[in-house]
């Protein structure tokens, strides 16, 4: 009998000693993992950014895609000044590279209008020979129509856009922003 009660003794320590060890195991895995986390975390994070970004313009409903893209601009420029403590580069190709963005993506209208980050603000307008007309209602509620050439400005500070030029007396409610065909 005393054989039998060490034996069993003997077998509760070993499951203890496993269940230690495993323990120990899965805190060193958390470690590696929590450290390889810091290291990447930014790397990833834009990765998963870019994606849920995507992501959010596919399913978009048409007639809303504008206004999700005017979203991802000033998103893209709030968080490269969250980044980097200043905005981004207004010239050039940086105007496109510094928030993520092949400067070739944007070379033509993209669903029936032309972006233009500039430093902290994104313009949005058409040129002559573009497929539509931008309207937008002030905030009086009088429907504008964007001109060629002139721009609607949004604030990525703020999120408010402007028709024209940005100027308390030329805000605008994007979200009344209506393309008609030319």
């Amino acid at each position: 009998m005393e054989k039998t009660l060490t034996s069993v003794n003997n077998n509760r320590g070993q499951a203890g000693q496993g269940t230690v060890e495993f323990a120990l195991i899965l805190v060193l895995v958390a470690v590696v993992v929590v450290a390889s986390l810091s290291l990447m975390g930014p790397t990833i994070a834009k990765g998963f950014e870019s994606v849920l970004n995507g992501l959010q313009l596919e399913n978009t409903p048409e007639e809303n895609k504008p206004l999700a893209i005017v979203g991802n601009f000033l998103s893209r420029i709030n968080g490269f000044y969250a980044e980097n403590g200043r905005w981004p580069r207004s010239w050039g190709s940086y105007a496109y590279t510094d928030i993520g963005l092949n400067p070739e993506d944007w070379d033509e209208p993209v669903e029936g209008i032309r972006w233009g980050p500039h430093g902290a603000d994104v313009g949005l307008g058409t040129h002559p020979g573009d497929p539509y007309y931008i309207y937008v209602e002030n905030q009086d509620g009088e429907l504008q129509k964007l001109y060629d050439g002139w721009r609607i400005w949004c604030v990525a500070a703020d999120g408010e856009c402007y028709y024209h030029r940005v100027a308390p007396e030329n805000k605008i409610d994007i979200n009344t922003m209506v393309l008609v065909p030319r």
